[in-house]
Parts: C-alpha cells; structure tokens; sequence
C-alpha cells in the first residue's frame, strides 16, 4: 500500500486543482445569472488587474522557498517572505493609484498571497493538506457567492476572490503550525546561482502557456482571435494538469522514469484527443462544431507535449548550479522575438509557430544543461 502511495503523490495536485476549477464553476454558474454584465465586467477585470499584482507579490519564488525550507534555510525563506510583502504592498499602491478599482476586500489578496504559507506544508511533503486547503477556499468563495446573490451586494461580488485567498491562508497557516511531520532527507545548502535559476525557471513555467497566446494574437482579425482564445482555453487545461505535477515531483525531488510517465503520459492522452477528436472536445466545451476551431485545435495537437517536454527539462535543470541563467535568458528571447515576430493573419499559422518556439525553447535549455562550458561545474 505504501509503495502504492508512492507512485500517486501527485494525484494530491491534480485534485486540488481540479476542485479549484470546479469551485469557479459554481461560483460563474452563481452570479453570471444575477448580476448584470457591467457589474460582471467590472468584477473580471479587476479580478484580471489584482491577479497581475499578486503575480508580482509572489515573485516567482515559491519552488525556491520550497528548497530553503527543505534545505533549513529558514532565516533566508522568511527574509524572501518579507521582500514578497513588500512587493505586495507596492503593487498594491499601484494598483490603488493607477486604476479605478473601488476600495475592496480584493485589495488584500497580494497581500495574502505574500504571506501564504502553503509553500512550508508542500516543502514537507504533505500534499494532501494542498487538496483540503483547495477544498476550504472553494467553500469561502462560494458561500460569499451566494450571499452576493442574495444581498445584490456589489461589496460582497467583491469579496469572493478574497474570500477564497483569505479562507487559503487561514487553513494552510492552521495547518502549518499543527503538523511537524518529518520532510524528506535534508538536502544542501542552496547556492546563490541555483536561486536565480530556480526563479528564472520558476517565471518561464509560469509564462509559457499564456506567453504566445498574448504575444502572437494582438493582430488577428476578430474571427480569427475568437477561435484562438477558445483552443487556448482547452489548452491551458493541459497547462493546468502539468503545472500541477510539475509542483509535486519538485517537492519530492522525484526523477526517473516515475516523474517521466506523471509528466508526460497525460499530455499525451490530450494530443491524442486533439487528433482523433477535436469535434468531441469543441462539442463538449462550447455547444458547436465549428469546422476552424476544429482545424485550430488539431492543428496544435502537439503543443501539450510539447509543453510537458519543456516542463520536464526545466524540472531537470532548473537547480543546476548554470551561469548562463537559461531561465532568464529563454524568457527574454520567448518575449522579444515575440514582440518582433511579423503579423500572421491566420491562427492555424499561429499555432504553428507557438509550437515551433516551444521546441527552440526545449533545445535552448537542454543545450545550456549539458553544456559543461556554461556551468559552474564541470558536467
């Protein structure tokens, strides 16, 4: 049994965030049909701004402060917790300055965010606790939900997102303090280098199913961007899926075959599907066959492996000790050459080319990890 246990860690991940998505189910099914669509506008984007915002008052360190927790460097994992809060107050600021957001319960969540503790109870293995944490939030934002329906509240419309964050870090600090059980064998200490290879990994996983999506549409007629933006969202279910079991196979420092098959065997049923059937999958998600989404989404079948193999390079890489920062310099590329990349008036075309960066990417990295001239050690 405990072998089995072993093998299925990361169904831990999966299901906090499967209960995730499906608590913003309930919540979209609760106020899309009782609140009226500027109200709806008005709490997305701002919901949309302060996301920005939290992403900033993370600072893209949370594996890092997995590993200063797992290696007991806890005075330099409190001090990155402080620099987070101050990045989270700033963006705050700016937020408050620059927008016209009104003074709100979401206004806190950076905040929140900073403070956080989930990454202490990830570091020690209890990945369980990640799925309760999920399903506690989830209750928080949808009993907010309902009394937004009830009241017509637009204070408490915003409330929900917060109340999510909030119920999160109320549970995780809980759950923090009550449980000591014993993390994995304690690792090295870790060094200056591999923390800013940990961060410029840690932002290049986060941006890279989004990153083209954004960069490569900005030009496309209408049709065009609205078939774009429903693969993306079939996509990003894959995205979601590998993110998840990107976190667990790090907090277990698991490598081998076991980390390959979690990585890559979903991605690949979802290829698969985007093969045989992308009509089921349009079908299913949005009510209608449309014949370009259906050659949108075959067309970037190969986009969730493509973005596994990635993932799993960047898990292998990511704590090398590399003074080429491929994190940081792989990121720079996706964004400018993006930038710069002539218009494409189709979104198969697109898609081709998101793919084709994802493999310029997988090799950049792979290259920079075997590569014993860029490294501080010899391979």
């Amino acid at each position: 049994m405990h072998r089995f246990r072993t093998y299925i860690y990361p169904l831990w991940m999966l299901s906090a965030n499967l209960i995730t998505r499906l608590g913003g189910m309930i919540i979209l099914l609760l106020i899309g049909h009782h609140f009226a669509p500027d109200q709806l506008g008005a709490y997305f984007a701002a919901v949309a701004t302060i996301g920005l915002a939290v992403t900033i008052a993370q600072a893209g360190c949370g594996l890092l402060l997995i590993r200063l927790y797992q290696a007991n460097q806890r005075r330099a994992a409190f001090a990155l917790c402080a620099l987070r809060l101050t990045l989270a107050i700033a963006a705050t600021a700016f937020v408050v300055i620059m927008t016209d957001i009104p003074p709100s319960p979401i206004l806190l969540m950076p905040m929140v965010a900073a403070l956080a503790p989930d990454w202490i109870i990830t570091a020690r293995g209890q990945l369980s606790k990640i799925a309760l944490i999920a399903v506690l939030g989830q209750i928080a934002g949808i009993t907010v939900a309902f009394v937004a329906v009830v009241t017509q509240s637009n204070l408490a419309l915003f409330a929900i997102a917060p109340a999510i964050s909030l119920a999160s870090l109320i549970a995780g600090a809980l759950l923090a303090l009550r449980s000591h059980a014993t993390h994995p064998t304690a690792i090295t200490k870790i060094t200056h280098s591999q923390m800013i290879n940990l961060i410029g990994f840690t932002l290049l996983a986060g941006a890279l199913p989004n990153l083209d999506f954004v960069l490569l549409d900005q030009t496309l007629p209408d049709a065009a961007h609205t078939n774009l933006m429903l693969a993306q969202r079939i996509f990003l279910i894959t995205a979601a899926i590998i993110a998840s079991i990107s976190a667990a196979l790090f907090a277990k420092k698991q490598a081998g075959l076991l980390r390959d098959i979690w990585l890559i065997a979903p991605p690949l049923a979802m290829t698969a599907i985007l093969l045989m059937l992308p009509e089921t999958l349009a079908l299913l998600f949005y009510g209608t066959v449309n014949v370009d989404l259906v050659a949108l989404l075959r067309t970037g079948a190969f986009w969730p492996v493509l973005l596994a193999m990635v993932s799993r390079q960047i898990l292998i890489s990511q704590e090398t000790e590399n003074q080429f920062f491929p994190g940081w310099i792989c990121l720079a590329l996706m964004v400018v050459s993006g930038v710069l990349l002539p218009a494409s008036p189709h979104e198969t075309d697109a898609v081709i080319i998101m793919q084709l960066r994802l493999s310029l990417c997988l090799l950049l990295i792979a290259i920079c990890h075997r590569n014993p001239i860029l490294r501080n050690k010899p391979a």
